[in-house]
This record gives structure tokens, sequence and C-alpha cells, in this order.
């Protein structure tokens, strides 16, 4: 599993957790800090995260779209540019939408969830994520951040 560590908003540091080993503890590489991480409560019994193993906190279910999906929506938006403009014939302008299209639906399709926390806004990524959670949900954000104050 991969955690994004993020204080204040901002991300600070990328670990790798295996999870049937479960270290108690991990220490950042850039400032020496180390970190206690809780896994009583929050790992199931499928070894599956219920809660942030950092804070404790609930998470919720999110699809990260790759760096690349801008270059893809560019590139439709100056074929369309260029469809109208007139610089492109229609058969060579329905070909680069074509592969423009074919090239966003296989993005969608390997693109793979992952789990971010309430609380603290760690990610969790490259685990196996429960069928019970869901996206993110204003309410519950609300709920949590003034229980933080």
């Amino acid at each position: 599993m991969l955690i994004e560590l993020h204080k204040n908003g901002a991300k600070t540091q990328r670990v790798a957790v295996d999870l049937t080993e479960k270290p108690s503890m991990i220490s950042i590489k850039n400032t020496g800090e180390e970190l206690f991480l809780d896994w009583n409560a929050t790992v199931d019994d499928s070894d599956r995260l219920r809660s942030c193993i950092v804070c404790s906190n609930d998470l919720y279910r999110e699809r990260a779209l790759p760096q690349i999906t801008g270059i893809v929506i560019v590139l439709a938006f100056s074929g369309a540019i260029a469809g109208v403009g007139g610089f492109l014939t229609t058969w060579s302008m329905l070909g680069a939408m074509i592969v423009v299209l074919l090239l966003d639906v296989a993005i969608l399709l390997f693109v793979k969830p992952r789990l971010v926390c309430y609380g603290c806004g760690t990610k969790f990524k490259n685990t196996p994520i429960s069928p019970h959670f869901h996206g993110w949900d204003q309410q519950h954000a609300e709920k949590i951040s003034r229980s933080l104050r």
C-alpha cells in the first residue's frame, strides 16, 4: 500500500507500507520524524482499511485521474477548434477525434480508486477497498472538521 501523507492540505511524503507486516512506526525521510500507525481498530479481518491508520478518522473513496487527462482534454479542444476553423478535412478530423476518444476511455478504465481521510487528508493507494466506502460527503466532512476543532 502506498500512503501519501498530507499536512495543511499539502502532500509532504510518500511511504510504502506492507499490509501483511503492519509496522507500528514509519520514519519520514526528509524530516526524520517518526509516525506511529494505529492498526488495531483501523483494519478489518480481510486486511482492508476501515479508518485512517494515521489519525483514526473516517475515509472516503476517490477516483484520481492521472496527469495525462489534462493533455487529452487539450487535444480534444484543439482538434475541435481545428475542425471548426476548417484546418482539417472531415476524415482526418474524425480519425483524430476517435483516437482521442479511445485514449480517454483507456484512461478511465485503468484509473484505480483510492481512499482519502476526512481528517488529515492522507491518501491510501494500491490497497483493497471495502465496498461500503462511498464518495466524499459534505455533511460528514463538516461533522469531522467540527470535532477536530
